[in-house]
């Protein structure tokens, strides 16, 4: 009989064990399905993000190779997108890989076209006018429309881009707008009028330089703004009474250069952490990649004069480098374009290269290892 009932015992034993093994896989079961579930809600609220790498791999390229004919215009612009690079004309927007394969030709219906461009994006707007197109490197993503005239745009690094407007009520309107085409902050400026634009803070937030009249005296500012909030500024800094020639975000601060001197301010607070008075007339201001130099026109030799700054804004090094057609840097290093030559030089100043080009040359642009360079009806490319 006790016999019995230990078999007994033993079979309630596995059943219990089968019944708890079935609960274990049902909860399994639900996890896997509930995990899917957010996996394809996530995928669902970024698709857009997660496909755009892959919308250009089944492009019919063209053959590539370089020199690259221009396409018959007046006018050309030479710019980069990342890897890429892309010409500019009075009616078409034409695309190219870095291996000189066309990628795209659009026709942008523009009056007075201008271009800014990022990591991934590139902005075309009618200058003077009412439009602006942003684009990938294949195709158009959206068109926009604002009320007043354009007067300049900004692409940011990621998506989003910024256009400054005239105004009928104020000195000047500043719009963003996500990378589907909708306003997601707008800055209506009373009194000031917006100078430059730069995006800063992973395009979360946007500088302006600005300047007022006040009793007859003009007054420089720099504005940082939060673009989730556009009811109030973050900080406005006083820089003195001269025009912003140019303004940059960079690792160490946000970086202006005015007619008379240079700042750099403190992203977070506004503060002025370094600055520097000039004493001789800009000619060029290159932006800042682990160098930071301005080019100045010199009277007596009647050329240019390249002087490097450190943080604190002391000069490190100054050369002559007479007969600049264009400039422009990369990995801590200042490229020149002199006529039919391309120059290289550290951060010291130190001539590193000279590259004897095959014909002389209006603008270049340094694109990882190569220098793409626009001629007169050719685009060629340089190993550096």
């Amino acid at each position: 009989m006790a016999q019995k009932v230990e078999k007994r015992d033993e079979r309630n034993d596995i059943n219990k064990y089968r019944e708890k093994k079935k609960r274990n896989k049902a909860k399994t079961r639900g996890l896997i399905f509930l995990l899917i579930a957010v996996v394809a809600v996530l995928v669902m609220v970024n698709w857009k993000t997660i496909i755009s790498p892959f919308k250009d791999i089944g492009l019919n390229l063209g053959e590539g190779g370089f020199p690259v004919s221009l396409p018959g215009s007046t006018r050309y612009v030479l710019g980069e997108m990342g890897e890429n690079f892309y010409l500019l004309t009075d009616t078409y927007l034409y695309t190219y890989n870095n291996e000189g394969a066309q990628i795209a030709e659009i026709q942008h219906g523009f009056q007075s076209p201008a271009s800014s461009s990022g990591g991934k994006r590139m902005l075309v707007y009618d200058k003077n006018g009412n439009v602006f197109k942003m684009y990938s490197r294949s195709q158009e993503i959206f068109t926009g429309n604002v009320d007043d005239s354009i007067v300049f745009g900004k692409m940011g690094e990621d998506e989003r881009c910024a256009v400054v407007t005239t105004s009928t009520r104020y000195s000047n309107y500043l719009y963003v707008f996500n990378g589907e085409g909708t306003q997601i902050f707008r800055w209506a400026s009373p009194e000031d009028k917006i100078m430059c634009i730069c995006f800063g803070d992973g395009d979360r937030s946007i500088y302006a330089s600005v300047v007022s009249e006040h009793g007859g005296e003009l007054t420089s500012s720099i504005i940082r703004f939060d673009i989730s909030n556009s009811e109030s500024e973050v900080w406005r800094t006083s820089i003195g009474n001269r025009i912003t020639y140019s303004l940059e975000y960079c690792d160490d601060g946000i970086y202006a250069v005015t007619a008379d001197g240079a700042f750099l301010l403190d992203e977070k607070t506004g503060e002025i952490n370094a600055r520097n008075t000039f004493t001789r007339e800009i000619f060029g201001i290159p932006e800042t990649d682990r160098i930071r130099a301005v080019i100045f026109r010199d009277p007596a030799s009647n050329g240019e004069t390249a002087v490097v700054y450190n943080g604190k804004f002391e000069p490190t090094a100054s050369a002559s480098i007479n007969n600049v057609t264009a400039f422009d840097v990369s990995g801590r290093m200042l490229y020149v374009l002199d006529g039919n030559k391309l120059r290289s030089y550290n951060s010291a100043l130190e001539g590193i290269s000279v590259y004897e080009l095959d014909d002389e040359y209006s603008d270049f642009k340094i694109i990882g290892n190569y220098a793409y360079l626009l001629g007169y009806n050719t685009v060629c490319r340089v190993e550096l």
